[in-house]
């Protein structure tokens, strides 16, 4: 188990990197948790616990100041805690969540800390020491790793014995109702991002999607082509009519 591991930890600090690096899309659930299924053994239960885990955060955006939860410890831990423990996508769930709300902490006490760094740099600005604000900006990037990776090694390798041994004892009723919010949970992460995107000249096409799924039983493959085509021609016949009424109507009361 040490080396599947160590092994999670390095891909857990890839994907941290990715998130704050290149942003090539490792560190999103369902290619994060994905990697850690092949790790053990198991890449079919590792894809289905990381696309519901992308389901529940596919809404989930940090802006300007504000840190949201923790999605690459949340996704790879909960991943590997459903595979370990043989609960699949209800353990997962119910580890993968608090994880990264608790892992969010961890991410705000690294950035807090990674502000001394910026005042070096500042100061190494003043004398003209190029090389090392250089060598400043580089430091940030392995404690920023550390703090997914040591975190991520010590829950794969000390805590899935435990957290099997809880399931264990735990009611069916409650397994019955961790089920259910298996369930609840991505139509609630749908549901925060079509807040974020949806338009008042945007519903119309969700209810054509609806229409499309639920009366004419199209399979989801079809849907998104068909979305494709109306993309396409919509962008085509509105790019030179000039201002449009599918901004987002910005239900929350947020930035304008």
């Amino acid at each position: 188990m040490i080396l599947e591991a160590t092994l999670i930890a390095v891909w857990a600090g890839i994907c941290t990197f990715d998130l704050f690096g290149p942003q090539t899309s490792f560190w999103r659930p369902l290619i994060s948790g994905t990697g850690v299924g092949i790790i053990l053994g198991d890449p079919v239960q590792g894809l289905i616990i990381a696309g519901t885990l992308e389901l529940i955060w596919l809404g989930v955006v940090g802006v300007g100041a504000y840190v949201p939860p923790d999605v690459v410890a949340g996704s790879i831990i909960g991943t590997a805690v459903g595979i370990l423990s043989g609960e699949g996508a209800v353990a997962g769930i119910a580890i993968a969540v608090p994880v990264a709300v608790a892992s969010q902490q961890l991410d705000i006490l690294w950035r807090t800390g990674t502000i001394t760094l910026v005042h070096k740099a500042d100061k190494a600005a003043k004398e003209g020491d190029l090389r090392k604000i250089e060598r400043l900006h580089l430091w940030g990037i392995p404690t920023l790793i550390l703090t997914r990776a040591i975190p991520v090694f010590l829950a794969v390798f000390l805590g899935a014995k435990y957290v099997e041994t809880l399931f264990s004892y735990v009611p069916q009723v409650i397994m019955d109702g961790l089920t259910v919010a298996g369930g609840v949970l991505p139509a609630l992460g749908f549901a925060m991002l079509l807040s974020l995107m949806l338009g008042k000249g945007m519903w119309v096409f969700l209810i054509a999607g609806f229409v499309l799924a639920a009366y004419l039983k199209i399979p989801t493959i079809g849907i998104a082509l068909v979305g494709i085509v109306v993309a396409v021609l919509y962008d085509r016949f509105t790019r030179h009519s000039g201002p449009s009424n599918l901004e987002p109507s910005n239900p929350g009361g947020g930035l304008e």
